[in-house]
Formats: C-alpha cells, structure tokens, sequence
C-alpha cells in the first residue's frame, strides 16, 4: 500500500534539494497535510488555493510535492488557485517553477476586485 502522505514529503525533499528557491523547512507543513487529504478525497479534481501562507515558499513547493505523488499513482492534478496577491508576478512565478518542475500543470487566477 502507498502512503500519498509519505510520498509527497519525499516529494517535498527532493524538491527542497533543487535549485528551486525556496528551504522545505519554511513549507507550511499543515498545508501540505490539507493538500494531501485534499488528494485522498478527490484523486482526480486537485484544485489547490496556494497564496493561504506563502505562494513560492510554501503553497507552490507543497502543491507540486503532492501533484507529483499522485502522478505517481495514476492521477493527475487539476492546478492552482490564486486569488490575492499581485497576479501578474505570482502567475510568471508560478510557470516558472512549474517549468523547473517539469510538471504540465494549469493555474487559475481569480481575483475579486471591489472598487
């Protein structure tokens, strides 16, 4: 039996040991642990809001961690959710990481604006 919670950690490692800009230990381990039970409930609909603590420190490392265990298992994740933030930055950021990830993700940007 494969543990997805244990393979995203590993998951979480090896992409701490990249040159990805970001330290595993500033990932938000309760955000990886909502992502993984996100991923256990509905394998095949991983839609992950990511700017909850930090989007390149925390969300993006750990949603990439967790896309790739499932991958793994024959599933493949949906993408990101961002809606705060300066968007235009945090979505250039975002494909690039994607990109030195390798993973052929999608991301959404929302944005609710009231002026």
């Amino acid at each position: 039996m494969v543990d997805i919670a244990e393979l995203s950690l590993n998951y979480l490692q090896k992409l701490g040991a990249s040159n990805l800009n970001f330290l595993e230990s500033e990932c938000n381990k309760g955000e990886l642990g909502a992502f993984v039970s996100f991923a256990l409930s509905f394998p095949t609909q991983l839609l992950a809001l990511v700017d909850t603590y930090n989007v390149l420190k925390s969300g993006i490392p750990n949603f990439c961690a967790v896309a790739l265990a499932l991958n793994d298992l024959g599933y493949k994740a949906l993408g990101i959710r961002l809606d705060s933030g300066d968007l235009a930055y945090l979505s250039l950021e975002v494909r690039a990481f994607f990109k030195k990830v390798g993973a052929l993700l999608v991301f959404y940007l929302i944005s609710i604006i009231n002026e």
